[in-house]
């Protein structure tokens, strides 16, 4: 690990520097630069993994004591694949109490709860990785560091979520940064399924529901509905579904027929009005599949680097 520790060990000439929180009496060491003396059963209960890591193994029947016995100050035990700012936070999840807050603002609590998730992950720690998930899911993360951690720690239950949030916008709105944290062949998936999503919009802005030849009830004038419905069906429908600033999506339009005033018209009945209305409400429209299509292409990705 990394030095960030100025806490100095005077018995081993600089070598190395004693951790200023993580060092209890009745601990074992741990690391060969920043070292901290820790409770190592609570972390090899967490996980076989850390058991086979953290092992203390015979050293040719030295006692406890022997300073050159492995696990002591002067021959620490090795954790490889992490820094101290990583494992500092490990352990603050590890320590902490129920009361003491995990982080003290937003953007902490995102620094821990990745850390949290790297390690578990590496680690196989399951209740790690499930307390780090829960925490981020209740935090306002970008769709893009949601898809992004997604990949990196196999969330595969936040993909569609993410997915959908990112194809209902601009993909402009996307920074260098936010592309290359998700990877290139995810934006590539987002940008073929954004043009199909774009492509059924524009579909069902131009090509409203088929109205029957056949009268609804009451109709008196059903040529006049006929006639009228496209131009109505674009200007009231349409027009927001392109809208540049703010379009309605396509899982919209029910919501915004069924209020009274969208799809009235003079010259189109109430009969005719209530049965196109009723028409919305059972239509299926390509979106979801296609973002659906477009989840299970990133899961797939995310799942084939493993």
């Amino acid at each position: 690990m990394s030095d960030n520790s100025d806490t100095s060990n005077g018995g081993n000439s600089g070598q190395f520097v004693r951790h200023a929180v993580y060092w209890y009496t009745d601990g074992s060491i741990v690391d060969p630069t920043t070292i901290y003396k820790i409770h190592l059963s609570m972390l090899t209960r967490l996980s076989e993994v850390m058991g086979s890591i953290l092992t203390i193994p015979e050293s040719g029947g030295k006692a406890p004591d022997d300073p050159t016995r492995e696990g002591t100050e002067h021959y620490p035990l090795l954790l490889p694949g992490t820094c101290v700012e990583e494992f500092d936070d490990f352990l603050h999840w590890l320590y902490r109490t129920e009361w003491e807050p995990l982080g003290r603002n937003d953007i902490e609590k995102e620094r821990i709860c990745t850390h949290l998730l790297k390690l578990s992950d590496m680690w196989q720690i399951r209740p790690g990785k499930t307390y780090a998930i829960s925490v981020l899911e209740n935090m306002d993360l970008p769709a893009s560091r949601r898809l992004e951690l997604a990949g990196r720690f196999t969330i595969a239950d936040w993909v569609k979520p993410a997915v959908k949030k990112i194809l209902n916008k601009n993909l402009g709105s996307l920074t260098d940064h936010d592309i290359r944290a998700m990877g290139w062949k995810v934006y590539s998936i987002l940008v073929k399924a954004k043009e199909m999503l774009d492509a059924e919009t524009r579909r069902t802005a131009f090509v409203p529901p088929a109205m029957t030849k056949d009268p609804a009830w009451e109709c008196k004038e059903h040529s006049s509905c006929l006639s009228v419905w496209p131009k109505l069906w674009f200007d009231k429908i349409g027009r927001e579904l392109l809208h540049a600033d703010r379009p309605i999506q396509l899982n919209e339009i029910a919501g915004k027929v069924l209020k009274d005033d969208t799809l009235k018209h003079a010259r189109l009945s109430e009969s005719c009005r209530i049965d196109m209305v009723n028409r919305c409400f059972d239509m299926t429209f390509a979106d979801d599949g296609i973002i659906t299509a477009c989840a299970e292409a990133i899961v797939k990705y995310h799942a084939d680097l493993l």
